[in-house]
């Protein structure tokens, strides 16, 4: 292990000497930190604003010797479990999280630690934009297939802010060197260190990604154990602009009320909102890498009535074609 990581993480930092003075105490700090009332509860709402202004994610360890109370934050949070273990209650639930793992939290999810971290119980924490996150992939996954943009509708466009997501660690293993990089880039800045910390996101995001896929099919729950819905999905992925249910029925020998019921039973979602969610992704991908203006790119994906495109494009994404383009151009 890097030597300056080793003393980032295990040194005690100030904050944690003042837990081992003042066990059972909250720290002072809260007492500038901003609430909110979720469902009834009053809980801390963290902000990492300015450091997201002059970071394309932001990166702490989370102090040991104390608890941390119920809290949301403004941005996503990913948290990873560098050694020892740690319990997480989530929207009411108990998560106890060991080595390796990795817990993804939405904007609105409700989280607490009310188990004192011990000395060798190390959590990264790591938070980024929601904006920055369909950035990395737009930019890294031209045509993504249709597996791909159902994992990436959970992560990001889904709009349900109280997700979360859990990923062991057998499905995460090159999670922990992408996120020691991270952090040794985030702490010790130098030549290039935003470049390298989006590129490391970017690699980072595509492992859990990947991780995803293999914990869907070992756990025979996902789309990729059956080999009907991975061909249905191909297909849609290469003919996503004129495709429809009656022509994909007819290549494959289904009738359209079982393919349309396979593929509900297998993804939970309508044939209509997998093509839909293709075309929106390549809309976005075109939007955000080429100087094609917003009618062309409708027209390219394969959808013709510009009021729709805008209203559905707006309902993925948060804003419309026109104010997308223009925000990532500059």
């Amino acid at each position: 292990m890097d030597s300056n990581l080793k003393q980032l993480l295990y040194t005690h930092t100030e904050t944690e000497e003042w837990h081992r003075t003042h066990p059972g105490e909250l720290s002072p700090r809260y007492n500038r930190v901003e609430t909110t009332t979720i469902n009834g509860e009053e809980v801390y709402l963290f902000d990492w604003k300015e450091t997201l202004d002059e970071n394309p994610v932001g990166l702490i360890k989370e102090s040991r010797f104390t608890d941390i109370p119920p809290h949301i934050n403004r941005d996503m949070e990913l948290n990873y479990v560098y050694d020892g273990v740690c319990t997480f209650i989530v929207n009411g639930r108990r998560l106890p999280l060991k080595k390796g793992d990795v817990l993804i939290c939405n904007t609105g999810v409700v989280r607490s630690v009310p188990y004192v971290k011990g000395e060798h119980d190390i959590v990264i924490s790591i938070v980024f934009k929601k904006e920055m996150f369909d950035s990395l992939f737009l930019s890294q996954l031209p045509g993504a297939s249709p597996l791909t943009n159902l994992l990436f509708d959970f992560v990001s466009k889904n709009r349900e802010a109280r997700k979360y997501l859990i990923l062991p660690e057998e499905y995460a293993r090159h999670a922990r060197r992408l996120i020691e990089m991270l952090f040794i880039e985030y702490h010790f800045k130098d030549a290039y260190s935003n470049e390298l910390m989006r590129h490391l996101a970017v690699s980072l995001f595509l492992v859990l990604i990947r991780g995803l896929y293999r914990r869907s099919a070992t756990d025979n729950q996902a789309i990729m154990s059956d080999e009907r819905i991975v061909s249905i999905l191909n297909h849609i992925e290469r003919s996503y602009g004129d495709c429809t249910l009656e022509s994909i029925a007819s290549d494959t020998g289904y009738s359209t009320s079982y393919l349309s019921s396979l593929i509900k039973q297998k993804t939970g979602k309508t044939f209509s909102q997998i093509k839909l969610n293709q075309q929106l992704t390549e809309a976005a991908y075109l939007l955000n890498n080429t100087e094609r203006s917003v009618q062309y790119v409708a027209r390219k994906v394969g959808i013709s009535n510009m009021s729709f495109f805008y209203s559905k494009f707006k309902e993925a994404f948060g804003e419309t074609p026109g104010a997308f383009k223009t925000h990532r151009s500059n």
